[in-house]
């Protein structure tokens, strides 16, 4: 027969549980995603040119998406370019003043993306959480420019239309991709372009990611199959931006179960940064793991996936269903 006190009990320990859940949270917000799957399968599409276009230094490589499948397009080939859209000063301790901040991650992008298998870095340097003041059509012509110039096959992305993401430089820079990569294919637009030989461009695949817990306005379609490696590779790339690595969750986490009289484990004897890299591991796979489950593999990420006849409502089905080689 079970007592109160031990009913008493369980509740304690599961309201301790919760409450250490909510702490990890805050750092890892993986943790927060609902299921997602069954989806269609997507694939690497066919072409060599890759932009990522992100507002911050390490919005390549996170727990939902990108990363796997940047390591992914790399190894079949593609060639990339990653964009970053502020100066990132704000992302760092204050010990050395925001100008350093922006070259310690700007310095670490350049490895991070470079073991993803980018081959180069633009930082467009506008400022870290002030990205709200900036005309729209300023930062979409930028992109314009650059998707003229380098002419990517592909580009991904925060979803244009995730309208209810809580920062505000991914809203603003993903709103300016969506309007960007619309407008660079048409040739009325900035027509000034054409005194620099640059020439319409018409990017034919885009892959938009977002946190599906946010609310309405980011629905993926598809789900990108992960090997070892690209998960491997993805993680890695996260720990190569020190900031992360060293931003205290896995102090925050051992000192709220040290509270609670609980602990981990796999995490005695280590630092307090690897501590929190052990932990990020973790999550990297296990919210990879969680897509691949949804949708019937081992290890996945998700996407809003749009084709070169997503703008025309029913013609990518007629299309599927209808056209023959010749």
């Amino acid at each position: 027969m079970k007592t109160e006190s031990m009913w008493r009990r369980r509740s304690v320990s599961t309201s301790r549980l919760v409450a250490v859940l909510c702490v990890v949270s805050l750092y890892f917000p993986a943790l927060n995603g609902a299921s997602i799957g069954p989806l269609p399968e997507g694939e690497v599409p066919p072409g060599k040119k890759l932009m990522v276009i992100q507002p911050h230094h390490d919005d390549h490589t996170w727990q939902y998406g990108f990363g796997g499948l940047i390591a992914k397009m790399t190894a079949a080939g593609y060639k990339g370019v990653y964009v970053r859209v502020s100066n990132d000063e704000k992302d760092g301790g204050m010990q050395n003043g925001w100008g350093a901040n922006d070259v310690s991650n700007y310095e670490d992008t350049l490895d991070a993306t470079k073991n993803l298998g980018l081959s180069e870095v633009i930082s467009l340097n506008w400022r870290n959480d002030h990205m709200s003041s900036i005309p729209h059509i300023e930062l979409r012509d930028q992109i314009i420019l650059l998707i003229r110039k380098y002419r990517p096959d592909v580009v991904m992305s925060y979803h244009p239309w995730g309208n209810y993401d809580r920062n505000p430089d991914h809203r603003k820079v993903s709103w300016a991709v969506g309007s960007a990569v619309w407008l660079a294919g048409l040739a009325n637009v900035r027509r000034d372009h054409a005194k620099l030989g640059l020439k319409p461009h018409q990017v034919p695949f885009k892959f938009y990611s977002h946190r599906s817990d946010y609310g309405r306005g980011y629905h993926p379609n598809v789900f990108v199959e992960l090997s070892e490696d690209d998960l491997v590779r993805k993680a890695k790339s996260y720990r190569l931006h020190k900031i992360r690595v060293s931003a205290g969750a896995g102090r925050q986490t051992r000192e709220a179960l040290d509270a609670m009289g609980l602990k981990i484990p796999a995490l005695d004897g280590l630092t307090d940064e690897q501590a929190h890299e052990r932990l990020q591991e973790m999550l990297m796979h296990w919210v990879s793991k969680q897509r691949g489950q949804e949708n019937g593999v081992p290890y996945a990420e998700v996407f809003y996936y749009m084709d070169e006849w997503h703008g025309v409502p029913g013609l990518s089905d007629y299309i599927r269903e209808s056209a023959v080689e010749r």
